[in-house]
């Protein structure tokens, strides 16, 4: 039954589609503002309003997707922008944006210290819309919201994002515009830290990344460089390991990585615009309650802006100029998806 014959049957549409914005009230989550977002397939979504428009939780029919960290969700006043102090306030959930001046290790650079993942991620939405879409029999929710990572003396960036997803699809689009307010040429680095957590993850799950080439990000790294494919049982003593790969792109320069559960017959992948997000990481951590895999599209290196300058892949946005990123996250449901979604 279409979309227009179904509402017949319905009081209200959200009985198929909505999208709400609520507040949570406990804990150092208090105050933070969410959109969710539910559509016909099984597919749930929240978008965090307080916190970039990041992608907290991810669920289908019920069962979880992405990871969540020991802190859970927290509200953007708690951060530490120092060091390592991103991390005591690191959702990690579905997907954290990181950036928009530094994405990766704390680093000094030209005299300035910078923490680790940068800003962007902590920062409020605003002119934030949100609505169900009916356009043609194909309702859809379409989510925009702008984020500023700037300040006085220096860098001025801004990120404009839009979220869809249409009614019946198991798959969803985040669109990223971003944007050099300033008036000067500016350093920017961006990196989509999304994390896939247990269920979905476990020992018996399947990774599927289409690499040329992989390198170990250190030493440490090297030693499991025959293992950065497979999934190992939890492990108290686990020491994270991360992996630069370079993606097999298609013929429209984009390419899918992926992880599947057999035995749930479920899984997530990510299809990556190569022509902006040139970098990909693969972030591997095994540890017992720190059990998460990082598939990280990003245009840049991630060990400091003084290494992403001299390796070459910085990237920098003259006076008024923008690019964008997109990126399409979907379901999969069945061996048949993870056969159809590798050929893209």
């Amino acid at each position: 039954m279409k979309y227009e014959e179904e509402k017949k049957y319905i009081g209200n549409k959200d009985q198929l589609m909505r999208v709400k914005r609520v507040k949570m009230l406990d804990g150092k989550a208090a105050g933070v503002e969410l959109l969710d977002v539910h559509n016909r397939s099984g597919m749930h979504f929240d978008l965090n309003i307080s916190r970039g428009l990041d992608i907290p939780y991810l669920d289908f029919c019920g069962e979880n997707i992405g990871y969540i960290s020991p802190c859970g969700v927290v509200a953007p006043e708690y951060f530490d922008d120092k060091g390592l102090g991103f991390l005591k306030s690191f959702t990690a959930g579905f997907m954290t944006t990181c950036g928009l001046k530094v994405a990766g290790a704390p680093c000094s650079y030209e005299g300035k210290d910078y923490g680790l993942h940068g800003n962007i991620s902590h920062t409020p939405a605003e002119d934030v819309s949100y609505s169900v879409v009916e356009d043609g029999g194909q309702p859809y929710v379409e989510i925009k919201g702008k984020v500023r990572d700037a300040e006085i003396f220096g860098e001025k960036l801004l990120l404009e994002r839009t979220v869809k997803c249409y009614y019946k699809e198991r798959k969803f689009t985040v669109s990223d515009r971003v944007t050099n307010e300033g008036f000067k040429k500016v350093r920017h680095m961006i990196l989509y830290h999304c994390n896939i957590g247990y269920p979905i993850l476990t020992p018996d799950s399947e990774i599927y990344i289409p690499a040329l080439e992989t390198k170990p990000r250190n030493a440490h790294a090297l030693k499991g460089m025959d293992s950065w494919m497979r999934c190992q049982e939890a492990d108290a003593d686990y020491e994270e390991m991360c992996y630069y790969h370079k993606l097999k792109p298609n013929a429209d320069n984009h390419s899918v990585a992926a992880i599947y559960n057999p035995d749930l017959d479920l899984g997530i992948a990510i299809e990556i615009d190569l022509r902006t997000l040139d970098h990909f990481v693969q972030w591997k951590m095994m540890g017992a309650g720190d059990y998460v895999m990082g598939l990280e599209p990003a245009n840049a290196t991630i060990d400091g802006i003084e290494d992403a300058v001299e390796n070459g892949s910085m990237k920098y946005l003259g006076a008024g100029e923008s690019v964008e990123y997109h990126l399409t996250f979907h379901i999969l449901q069945g061996r048949e998806d993870v056969d159809s979604i590798m050929k893209l």
